[in-house]
């Protein structure tokens, strides 16, 4: 039987946007402040996220799992504060970029991140393999999908529809499906177009199309 994975959805997100943050740092021209602009929006959004990962990780997957095993947590939450440290540091460089930078600065700014991103998903890909297994190991499928409501109930609404933009076009149609599904049914029609909005941009028509025909 599948066990429900706590951190695929997030993980899949986060890869989808450090690859975005990594394309677009790319191809900045950090001689434009236009450029440089588009550059700051990305990385705020993709930043945000991943500090609200790190603490929902602590928070709803660390935090229970610490109870049952406290010994196996102790080098996450290590590395989360490692990872918040360089992640603060790059993104005060890119906040800190006014369109007169040379493009060799920039080009110096864009390794860093594209060494961070290798950082990060290799530390996200160990936790894919050991962490996630170690939750299925101490809790149900019941008792993890409580943790994930629990951190829906937390979450504000503009860090959801921040989540479903890089989350849904980096799943299968039928898991966004169903993650929709739900959500139409737990929230106000005005919350779920909004969510569909946003999507509508992320992905194909035919995908989008795909989607809203399995969502009962």
């Amino acid at each position: 039987m599948e066990r429900l994975k706590s951190l695929d959805p997030p993980h899949k997100g986060l890869r989808n946007a450090l690859c975005k943050l990594a394309l677009i740092a790319g191809k900045t021209n950090y001689a434009s402040a236009t450029s440089v602009e588009r550059l700051q929006l990305v990385a705020t959004e993709v930043f945000h996220l991943l500090s609200d990962h790190t603490a929902t990780e602590n928070k709803f997957i660390l935090a229970p799992l610490e109870k049952v095993n406290p010994s196996f947590t102790k080098g996450y939450y290590a590395h989360h504060l490692e990872i918040e440290r360089i992640e603060q540091q790059l993104l005060d460089r890119i906040m800190s970029l006014k369109g007169q930078q040379t493009n060799d600065l920039g080009h110096q700014l864009y390794l860093d991140i594209c060494q961070f991103q290798s950082y990060y998903l290799e530390h996200i890909n160990e936790e894919d393999v050991t962490l996630e297994a170690e939750m299925q190991k101490h809790f149900t499928d019941e008792e993890l999908m409580q943790h994930q409501v629990a951190i829906m109930g937390e979450m504000s609404f503009e860090t959801l529809l921040l989540w479903f933009k890089y989350i849904v076009p980096a799943r299968r149609p039928a898991e966004n499906a169903q993650v929709l599904t739900g959500f139409k049914s737990a929230v106000p029609e005005v919350a779920f177009n909004a969510v569909i909005e946003i999507i509508k941009n992320e992905v194909s028509e035919e995908e989008l199309h795909e989607i809203l025909s399995m969502i009962k």
